[in-house]
């Protein structure tokens, strides 16, 4: 009897043991997620800056309708030298945190070649995402990366700030400073993103991560464009999906 009521001892702590490991493994997995992955996020290029339209008006030299812009560049690089290869990369589930006090944000794809490369872009793809595939090359105009790593592009958009209209014959130039001359103020365009990007292999294995954006650059009203190079992606956990 006691033997019995020992080894029904043994085998519960046993299963409370194993239980605790699985617990602590998949706790561990959610907090630092996948450890080797065959493509990491190596580098993202953010750059703030102001574009704008011209519009039509017979009775001013300017009168331009005004867009801050920011351009987001994201760096895949390979890191096991295996046969895997990237068969597509979504950027998807885009959450808006904070919107915008004015203006209206959108999310553009490349429709161009550089430096035009949004040009023509005009659809808001904030809704569905955007889905480069893998290639031979890089070709943001084409929606496609190299399949063996590259860097792809999007263009997060705040529009209808207002016209910028003036008389004065010197060359306008197409940068923070006009949001000074239409009164806006940083605290005003700020906006907090997020949203995922999944990158595929040729293996059809989905590793998934979360990437938090705060735009525009805190100096592009001053600088008028201003550039910030990321490299630190702790903050940002992959797993399989």
């Amino acid at each position: 009897m006691k033997k019995n009521l020992f080894k029904k001892c043994l085998f519960l702590l046993f299963v409370s043991i194993l239980i605790m490991m699985v617990i602590s493994i998949m706790i561990k997995y959610n907090v630092e997620g996948e450890q080797t992955l065959p493509f990491s996020l190596t580098k993202m290029l953010v750059v703030s800056t102001v574009d704008g339209k011209e519009n039509e008006d017979s009775n001013n030299i300017w009168n331009i309708g005004i867009k801050q812009v920011n351009d987001i560049f994201l760096y895949l690089d390979k890191t096991i030298e295996d046969k895997q290869a990237i068969k597509e990369i979504k950027l998807e589930n885009f959450t808006i945190n904070k919107s915008p006090e004015i203006g209206n944000l959108k999310l553009l794809r490349p429709t161009g070649d550089l430096p035009n490369l949004y040009t023509y872009s005009e659809q808001d793809y904030l809704k569905e995402g955007i889905t480069y595939l893998g290639g031979s090359i890089d070709d943001m105009k084409s929606l496609e990366i190299s399949n063996n790593g590259g860097t792809l592009g999007f263009r997060l958009s705040i529009e209808d700030l207002g016209s910028y209209i003036s008389n004065e014959a010197e060359e306008v130039s197409y940068d923070g400073k006009l949001l000074s001359n239409l009164g806006i103020k940083l605290e005003q365009i700020k906006f907090d993103i997020n949203f995922d990007i999944v990158i595929t292999t040729s293996e059809n294995i989905n590793f998934v991560g979360t990437i938090n954006l705060a735009l525009p650059l805190d100096t592009v009203i001053e600088e008028g464009s201003s550039y910030k190079e990321i490299t630190d992606f702790s903050n940002v956990v992959f797993k399989r999906r």
